[in-house]
């Protein structure tokens, strides 16, 4: 609905192409686990860097100067930019408004981390079917370094979350997206410690205070993408 506000075309683009934004929305995360590419070289941030801080959007450009353009993509192309776009935004939403509190642990702040984003992971899913949507994004040809392939993949390991409501089922198909080795009791015990590290850490205010700044985060650099901010000269 904010989209449809703030920016119609953009708006418009995602529903015709809505099969590609929702690739775009997970494709940080599938590049990382199913391309190998690491977390910089999906996400363009680090927790542990700093200096990478508020620059995931503008560093993806940096370093991809030829998805910089929107005036040279297609729609279809677009719609999936759009939807990485809306990945790193939550992602760095995430960091300020919930982990920034993390970092105070020292090195033992990651199981804490991992306990917030499955509290968060619990938020609904406000869309009715999405199986068929997921099923017709088209795979064939990569755009960039987003490797369309590895993407479906990861896609596909999504399509249990928007149909369940169970916490440790949420949790199930999230270590089946990251390829979890180990066994299931073994997971579920950690998963719950972590829950217990993360819950005083995330109550209902800071929880909305993390769905506004999503919302705000997304709309500027949606909107700063498509007037050109980040566009680069041709070399």
């Amino acid at each position: 609905m904010r989209l449809r506000d703030f920016c119609p075309p953009a708006a418009e683009i995602a529903d015709r192409y809505l099969p590609d934004f929702l690739a775009g929305a997970v494709a940080p995360d599938g590049l990382r686990y199913f391309a190998r590419l690491g977390k910089y070289g999906t996400h363009f941030y680090e927790e542990d860097r700093r200096e990478t801080w508020g620059k995931a959007v503008s560093g993806m450009f940096e370093h991809h100067p030829d998805l910089s353009d929107p005036r040279e993509l297609c729609d279809r192309d677009l719609a999936l930019l759009l939807g990485y776009i809306s990945h790193l935004t939550v992602d760095e939403a995430f960091r300020d408004a919930v982990t920034y509190q993390t970092h105070a642990l020292g090195d033992d702040f990651r199981p804490t981390v991992r306990g917030l984003w499955a509290i968060v992971d619990r938020l609904p899913i406000e869309y009715d079917g999405p199986d068929d949507v997921i099923r017709s994004f088209d795979p064939s040809e990569d755009l960039g370094f987003i490797q369309h392939r590895a993407v479906a993949d990861f896609l596909e390991l999504s399509r249990p979350w928007a149909s369940t409501r169970d916490p440790w089922d949420i949790e199930r198909v999230f270590l089946k997206m990251v390829r979890w080795r180990g066994g299931e009791d073994e997971a579920r015990l950690e998963w719950e410690d972590n829950l217990e590290l993360a819950r005083p850490l995330l109550d209902d205010n800071r929880l909305a205070r993390f769905v506004d700044l999503s919302v705000e985060y997304g709309e500027k650099a949606v909107m700063a993408y498509l007037d050109g901010a980040y566009a680069k000269p041709r070399t």
